[in-house]
């Protein structure tokens, strides 16, 4: 499934690229217009959303290619417990949903103190700020899954196979 959704998104070639980026630096920016210099002005609507398709359209594309999201960015619930039940049980039991609305109450309150949100507050249309906090909620859910799955995946091989390797070798420790 994620060998054809990365030939799709990325080329022919793809395969076995997951996790590589296009070597911009993941994880650089975060939130509403982000990642455009030191502006002491707040970026246009049109700027935040060109950013935002710029920035998550190698995800966008590989999530909506194995069916986890639908064309306007919605979560496929469904199909995505179906993937993770592939998954041994003890990797999915450290996925939870608490952890997920923990990280995202953490990035909401971090969100909220950045001084350019504060700053840029009310200088956008109603249906624009809709538009935008809906998807700052998308990639807070995004964001706060994958490092969540992130962590359950090092801890599982941690566990599984490092410990136990290092306590054969090491057995005094």
């Amino acid at each position: 499934k994620m060998d054809s959704a990365f030939a799709t998104c990325f080329g022919p070639n793809a395969a076995g690229r997951q996790g590589k980026g296009k070597g911009k630096g993941k994880g650089k920016g975060k939130g509403k217009g982000k990642g455009k210099g030191n502006n002491k002005t707040c970026p246009t609507f049109a700027e935040i959303m060109e950013w935002v398709e710029e920035e998550y359209a190698e995800e966008g594309c590989v999530l909506a290619e194995i069916g986890w999201i639908d064309a306007e960015g919605n979560e496929n619930n469904a199909t995505i417990m179906e993937d993770l039940a592939t998954l041994d049980p003890a990797l999915t039991a450290e996925i939870t949903e608490e952890k997920i609305a923990m990280c995202v109450e953490e990035a909401i309150a971090e969100f909220s103190e950045d001084p350019m949100i504060k700053k840029c507050e009310g200088k956008y249309t109603q249906e624009e700020e809709e538009t935008l906090e809906n998807i700052f909620m998308h990639i807070v859910n995004y964001k706060c899954f994958t490092g969540t799955f992130d962590d359950a995946c090092k801890g599982f091989v941690k566990a599984t196979y490092v410990e136990p390797l290092l306590m054969e070798l090491y057995p005094e420790y």
